[in-house]
């Protein structure tokens, strides 16, 4: 937003001595952050008043003349292409090197094989009008050579105001609203905002015209006036000068007048088109609903877009742009002012999906005072009818009231304010302030009694924090020291499930050497059917983002297996990992709203994908990476993988296993069949492992922690064993049989397995690495002859197996 030095000056004294870098600082330390600041003559840098000489037909295009033009220093010849073009105008010219307000650089050029050293400029060009007929002629005043923004006499300086530093501030989007700032910041008092006396405005007709707010929600108030006998004419200099100065475009009188008063006081004004207007409405559009809007484009209005209506057909999206076929025009001569007070979020959510934001749609999304319609189309008609004497109101007001607005006083102990504020200040010098900013202050011993302003009522102003901060930023906070802490500060517990996650990204990433990977917790019916999912099981969005978001995972394979097949084309091998959540169809923990409704199941995972071109490979590296996570976190525990029962629909049968952590299931691995991995056009083979990081963490918070452990002083013996076993029997289970069986079997390691000749049908061989250690002395070979005996006969009872002798 920009705002202009001269215009802020009609509403509050600014001394002379106070230079725009002053007036930028002193706003950006106390209201609102200034980006910059410009004199409004450098919008016409390098362009001068000239005066044309001469004007002969280009000789190779009908539609263009060669001129020369006299701009005092020198003779510049220039090729234009108006048709008003003509010998003793005087005209403003852009030199080479000039940037136009409109963005146009100036260049030295040939246009069909003549010279030309700038550019005779149109009204539109010079961001004066929106006349692009021909150029601009300038009257007899101007001198030759005389600097273009002298000749406009353009003396004021603009402050570029950073907009979201206004966010909450809808008061502050206009020049008014500004200067009561700055009457508070100087000290000095602020004039009041200018509007007619009562006589002008009675009506002088009877016009037929009502007002029907059909969804009050959309619309707090809508005051509608019609004004006859206007005419479309151009604006004075003086309100083309200072929509200028702020970067609006000048179009018209009635058009620059409601321009000229929302950036006056900040409330936006829509002016329509009278002819064949009496039941205005005010309502949400329906379904299939559209409107060309001004800018001639064919808009279809989304669900719950407010609209204002004639006899029901929609004539203007409210709050963001009119529709053309309301629009001024040329022969209007009748008008009707809207001022309102729309919704703020309707407007915004309009805008949004829309993508259309305009300087209205801007200040109605802040929250507008609903006081403020009135006061601003008076102002309007104040101007009007200076502009047009013969206007006249064609009717009574409609005024359409929607609201209860009765500012609450807020209660603030004086005590808690000086102590907060962190300095001292008296009480008159935190009234005047208050007062200053438009507060009513009401001193009840210690207490003040602080009623906001309506302007300052809605949506910003509610508790008494916030006088604190208007009381902080008027006195300036560089003002208030820097003291240390008093308080005791204490360290936040530690948050375990955090800590956990970090170790697991540590090992994965680290000794696993995988990547880590983010996804959307949203998947698509497509990718759900192609893993055998039964989709009806899911929850499905309301609004997804797109068709390929539809529904929320419950595991995180869907969205990895899309990763694998982005990068197999780039790696030969690799591996994935994701930690995230998962949501079930059952009750969670999580509180959805007051009624105590629950939110759907959310579940926390770590989920790892391993590709490469050997199946087998691929799913051995799968459980030994589950194995590393495990052994990391507790070198000293049990970690199995047993059948699992239930093996997903996805994996290649056999090949899928569960987790187990000192006996308690915490996740599963499988390698993915060849018929999905083809569904996703997946050329490698992928093994899958996923763990529940909530099973995970009752370990991590359960099990002792990995402490030191002095070597043993007395040595192991390590003796090798075969057993032959029938081809069912698990190695898993065998396995469980050796290294429970005597507390001195500290280690059973496999290091071979056998099938083939001398073995028989459907017999494996199984050799065993034993390892047997005493922490307190050394065993004997008697000893370790005994216990392998019986360890023996034990699988022979068990398994039926045998010791391989051969």
């Amino acid at each position: 937003m920009y705002l202009s030095i001269n215009w802020l000056k009609d509403f509050v004294k600014i001394s002379k001595k106070t230079t725009p870098e002053e007036l930028a600082s002193l706003l950006t330390l106390h209201t609102v952050e200034v980006e910059g600041w410009q004199e409004q003559s450098q919008t016409y840098n390098n362009v001068v008043v000239g005066r044309v000489l001469s004007v002969t037909q280009h000789p190779n295009a009908d539609r263009l003349r060669l001129t020369k033009v006299d701009i005092k220093k020198e003779t510049l010849d220039i090729v234009c292409g108006a048709p008003n073009v003509a010998v003793g105008q005087k005209v403003a010219v852009a030199l080479i090197g000039a940037i136009l307000p409109n963005g146009l650089e100036i260049k030295e050029s040939e246009i069909r094989g003549e010279k030309s050293y700038g550019m005779i400029c149109a009204q539109d060009e010079l961001g004066l009008g929106t006349d692009h007929e021909g150029i601009m002629v300038l009257n007899d005043n101007a001198k030759v050579g005389q600097f273009f923004a002298d000749y406009l006499n353009l003396k004021d300086t603009t402050l570029e105001i950073d907009n979201k530093s206004l966010s909450n501030r809808g008061d502050l989007w206009g020049h008014y609203g500004m200067a009561r700032e700055l009457g508070a910041l100087l000290k000095t008092p602020l004039l009041p905002y200018p509007q007619p006396d009562e006589e002008s405005l009675k009506a002088e007709g009877k016009a037929e015209l009502s007002v029907k707010i059909e969804n009050k929600k959309a619309c707090s108030r809508y005051i509608a006036v019609k004004i006859d006998n206007v005419k479309m004419a151009e604006s004075p200099a003086w309100i083309k000068e200072r929509l200028s100065a702020v970067g609006a475009r000048p179009i018209n009188a009635i058009v620059d007048i409601t321009n000229y008063v929302m950036l006056e006081c900040g409330q936006p004004l829509h002016a329509f088109d009278a002819t064949g207007i009496k039941k205005i409405g005010v309502r949400y559009s329906k379904l299939d609903e559209s409107l060309e809007t001004l800018d001639g484009k064919e808009r279809l209005l989304p669900e719950e877009t407010i609209v204002i209506t004639n006899d029901n057909e929609p004539i203007a999206l409210a709050g963001v742009i009119g529709g053309a076929q309301s629009g001024i025009k040329e022969n209007t001569e009748s008008i009707i002012i809207e001022a309102a007070t729309f919704d703020a979020v309707s407007v915004r959510k309009a805008t949004a999906r829309l993508n259309l934001r305009t300087e209205a749609s801007m200040r109605f999304e802040k929250t507008l005072d609903p006081h403020l319609p009135e006061i601003a189309w008076k102002r309007a008609w104040q101007l009007i009818k200076e502009v047009f004497p013969e206007a006249k109101l064609a009717g009574a007001t409609v005024d359409v009231v929607n609201f209860e607005m009765e500012p609450v006083a807020i209660s603030v102990d004086f005590s808690w304010l000086k102590k907060r504020l962190g300095r001292d200040i008296s009480r008159k010098d935190t009234v005047t302030i208050l007062e200053r900013l438009g507060f009513s202050v009401t001193v009840e011993g210690n207490i003040l009694l602080v009623t906001p302003p309506t302007w300052r009522a809605v949506k910003d102003v509610s508790i008494k924090e916030d006088i604190l901060e208007e009381v902080a930023r008027v006195i300036g906070y560089n003002e208030i020291p820097s003291l240390p802490l008093s308080a005791t500060l204490s360290l936040l517990p530690e948050n375990e499930e955090l800590k956990l996650e970090r170790k697991v990204q540590d090992v994965l990433s680290g000794t696993g050497h995988l990547t880590e990977t983010y996804n959307y917790s949203f998947v698509s019916e497509s990718s759900l059917t192609k893993l055998n999912f039964d989709v009806k099981n899911y929850l499905k969005l309301v609004n997804p983002i797109s068709e390929q978001h539809v529904y929320l995972r419950q595991s995180l394979l869907t969205n990895m297996l899309q990763n694998v097949r982005t990068n197999q084309f780039n790696y030969p091998e690799f591996g994935l990992f994701e930690i995230g959540r998962i949501f079930l169809p059952i009750a969670g923990e999580y509180v959805k709203d007051e009624k105590g409704e629950l939110m759907p199941y959310q579940g926390k995972r770590v989920g790892i994908v391993v590709a490469g071109p050997d199946g087998n490979a691929v799913f051995n590296r799968a459980k030994g990476l589950a194995e590393l996570v495990l052994s990391s976190l507790w070198p000293q525990a049990r970690i199995e993988l047993t059948v699992l029962e239930n093996a997903p629909l996805w994996a290649e049968k056999g090949q899928a296993a569960a987790i187990n952590c000192d006996g308690h299931e915490i996740g599963f691995t499988g390698r993915l069949s060849t018929e999905v991995t083809n569904a996703f056009g997946i050329k490698v083979k992928v093994a899958y492992v996923e763990i529940n990081f909530k099973e995970l963490l009752a370990l991590y918070l359960a099990l002792p922690a990995h402490q030191y452990e002095e070597a043993p002083k007395y040595p192991p013996v390590t003796r090798d064993l075969a057993f032959v076993v029938d081809e069912k029997i698990l190695y898993n289970d065998f396995w469980k049989v050796l290294i429970d069986f005597h507390p001195l079997i500290v280690k059973a390691e496999l290091f071979d397995v056998y099938q083939g000749s001398g073995l028989g049908e459907g017999m494996k061989s199984l050799a065993f690495h034993l390892t047997y250690q005493d922490r307190e002395r050394t065993l004997t070979a008697d000893e370790i002859d005994g216990i392998q005996a019986d360890l023996i006969q034990r699988c022979q009872e068990l398994f039926e197996a045998q010791v391989r002798d051969f």
